[in-house]
């Protein structure tokens, strides 16, 4: 008897225990007053805005338009046969479900 009554001694103590320190992570963490300085609506609109004005992708395909282009050496129309090229040989992609792109 005694050593189960000293088990449960021990027991109860170290629930005691754990419970001691989960009340102390009660406020954390410490909770902050804020004031939004624009409306809902407002950051919609600026958000609209800038992907109309391209500044932010609306989706995958838009990034690449955000890529800075350098001086190209290519003339619009080699630039274009390559594309003909590509797609005669199935190597154009669109999206990422045929990323990457496999002559086919």
């Amino acid at each position: 008897m005694t050593k189960t009554f000293a088990s449960a001694l021990i027991l109860s103590a170290s629930m005691l225990g754990a419970a001691a320190v989960q009340a102390q992570e009660i406020g954390y963490p410490a909770d902050v007053d804020h004031t939004a300085s624009v409306t809902r609506e407002q950051v919609r609109a600026e958000l609209r805005d800038a992907i109309a004005q391209g500044s932010i992708p609306a989706g995958e395909l838009d990034v690449a338009a955000l890529a800075p282009s350098g001086d190209s050496t290519h003339s619009r129309a080699q630039v274009r046969a390559e594309l003909r090229q590509a797609q005669s040989h199935g190597l154009e992609s669109r999206g990422e479900l045929d990323y990457p792109p496999v002559a086919g």
